[in-house]
Parts: structure tokens; sequence; C-alpha cells
């Protein structure tokens, strides 16, 4: 998977709330430091960060695992982890910058504390508000972040320093993991920066900051380079942090969790496309393809849920109305699929299920 920076911008001042949902709850975040080859990330550290997320749902908690290692490595998920302390071994769990000391033999206490300390979180007055906005067009994903500060914020005698930046992340990733075996359900999955190698994305106040006052950030992940564009508008998210600098770390102030939503701009003139794959053996999959529109040079890619691209056809005409494309796929599996079509109409990604 690459990542392109395209735009990446700062606007202040009294603003619109625009799309822009502003949660005025206190977040926290929640962070294991792990690694795919990891034995005790995927035995211990493995149930103990999905009972926390069973714990935390509809609690304004964001948990996350960030790979400072290993095959699910990436610039940004190694970032995050050299800011916390400094800690040996793996998996290590942190709430905000906190080391937990979560061992395996303490996981059953560890859980309870966790649940109390982020209880009392959310309970605490929130000092900023934080939103964003993605779009997946088919080729990138924009996302405008944006933050308001609810109250008058005095700079200390180091002076107040932010950061607001946005993350994608996979809700679930199918991919290698010790003790889990080659086709483990990773949740929560930090992949990249929204502002390229800025992983803290854009520093929006140095000094005092007054109530109301309101700043936006805006940043693209572009695939449009890559072969393998699985549909980032499902199963897959964005997590925006308001940063504060404490000594020579940033420490999360607030944050907001986000879906990502589909075009309407590039893909309503494919908005009446509809996809159904069967597969027929031999290594082949049929598919019936119903479109109001004729469409020429037609390039069709089918991934699997990890993004890997399993088959693809080039120049295909289609008609108005039914259509059956047979594509080459074999080393096919029964399961969830997304189709990608590109034509000189626009870009559209249909999720097909193959049983």
């Amino acid at each position: 998977m690459r990542k392109l920076l395209i735009l990446a911008c700062l606007i202040t001042g009294t603003l619109s709330m625009n799309a822009q949902e502003i949660s005025t709850e206190q977040w926290s975040l929640v962070t294991k430091k792990t690694a795919d080859w990891c034995t005790f990330c995927g035995q211990w550290g493995w149930t103990f960060k999905k009972n926390i997320i069973a714990d935390q749902a509809g609690m304004p908690t964001v948990v996350w695992s960030s790979h400072y290692d290993g095959g699910l490595e990436t610039p940004t998920s190694d970032a995050i982890i050299n800011n916390f302390p400094q800690s040996s071994g793996q998996p290590v769990f942190f709430i905000n910058n906190d080391n937990m000391n979560v061992f395996s033999s303490n996981v059953t206490a560890k859980r309870e504390e966790f649940n109390s300390i982020l209880e009392t979180l959310a309970s605490l007055p929130a000092f900023a508000g934080v939103g964003s906005t993605a779009v997946f067009d088919g080729m990138k994903i924009t996302n405008t972040a944006k933050v308001k500060f609810l109250v008058d914020l005095i700079a200390d005698a180091g002076g107040g320093e932010y950061w607001l930046a946005s993350y994608l992340v996979a809700d679930v990733l199918i991919a290698y993991q010790a003790s889990q075996g080659n086709n483990a359900e990773h949740q929560n999955v930090l992949l990249h920066s929204f502002n390229g190698d800025n992983h803290f994305g854009v520093n929006i106040v140095n000094g005092s900051v007054s109530e109301d006052q309101e700043f936006i950030v805006e940043g693209e992940l572009d695939f449009s380079g890559d072969n393998n564009i699985p549909d980032y508008s499902d199963g897959y998210s964005v997590v925006t942090i308001l940063w504060s600098r404490v000594g020579d770390k940033l420490t999360p102030f607030n944050l907001n969790h986000q879906s990502i939503s589909g075009s309407t701009s590039t893909n309503d003139v494919l908005e009446n496309v509809s996809i159904a794959a069967f597969h027929i053996g031999a290594g082949q999959v049929e598919l019936n393809m119903t479109s109001d529109k004729t469409m020429s040079d037609v390039t069709i890619n089918m991934f699997d849920i990890n993004g890997k691209i399993v088959s693809t056809k080039s120049n295909v005409s289609l008609n108005e109305g039914e259509n059956q494309v047979i594509l080459d796929a074999p080393n096919l599996t029964l399961g969830t699929y997304v189709v990608n079509i590109q034509s000189e109409l626009g870009s559209k990604s249909l999720k097909v299920s193959i049983r």
C-alpha cells in the first residue's frame, strides 16, 4: 500500500461547523505496542486488547494497535511508538502516553484498572472538541480535520504547543500474527498519517489560545498509482488526535474516531452499477454486472479484504443492461472481495461475496 501526501493546509479563524462532527466529550487513546512476529502479542496481548475493545464499546475511547516492527509496521506506526516513553519488550499497553505495565500475570486486574481509569477520564470536561470528515472517491481519501477550543487556555512557561493530525486505521485487517496464524483478524490497526512524513500533523498553536478558536487541517492519501485499491469507505476509519506538548513528548489532548464516506462527486455517474459474483470453478469467477451506462475500455480489478489484487481484466466493454465478465482467479478462496471498476465515466468499488 503506497501513501502520497497531496495537500496539507491550515486555516484559522471563525469558521462554520461544515461537515465535521465535533465531539465535546473527553476521549482517551489506548495503544498496543506490538509486532506480527511477537508470540505474546498473539496470546495474552491479543485477548487483552479484544477485551478492552469490547469493554469500551460506546465509550469515548479509541483502542488501536501500533506495530513498531514486522510486516504491519509503517513509518507512522513506528513514529507513534517512538513518541511514547521508552519501553522494552512487547506487547506494551498505554493509556494516552502512560505505560500501564500490563503483563500475562496481571491481565485480570489490569482489565478492571483500565476500565476504571477510562471511565474517570471520560467523565472529565473536554477543553477542546475534535472531529473530521473523510471521503473516498475510488482513488484517494480526502480528509478535513477540525478542532474547536472550548475554553481559554493560557500557555505556561514552556508555551502551549498543539498539533492536529488524522490517521487511517483498518478496522479489521487479515494478516499473519504469531500464535494466531496467517489469517488472523487484527482489529483497529494504525496505518498512515494524512500528513505524510509529518506523523503528528500540523503545529496549529504555540502559546495561548482563546475559547471558540477553531483550526482546520486538510490532507489526502492518494492511491491512484497503486494496483490494489480496496474500498476505503468500508472497513476503514479515521482517528483524529489533538496532540499537546508535555516535555519532550506529544500526548493526546483529545481525539475522535469517525468513518469514511464514499464520494458522490466521482462515483455518482456509476451509481446504478451492480455486481453479483460466482465461483464457476477452474480458477474463474463470473461477474454478473448490470449498468445503466455503456462503457468502453473498462478495467476491472478484484481485491481481497487485505487489499491484495487477486484478478484483473482490461479493455472490457460494458453495455447498458446486463453483462457477464469472466475473471481468472486461480488462487481464489470463498469469502468477501472488492471489485473496482475504472472507466471513462469514473471509478466505483463494490463489495461482493463469493460463496
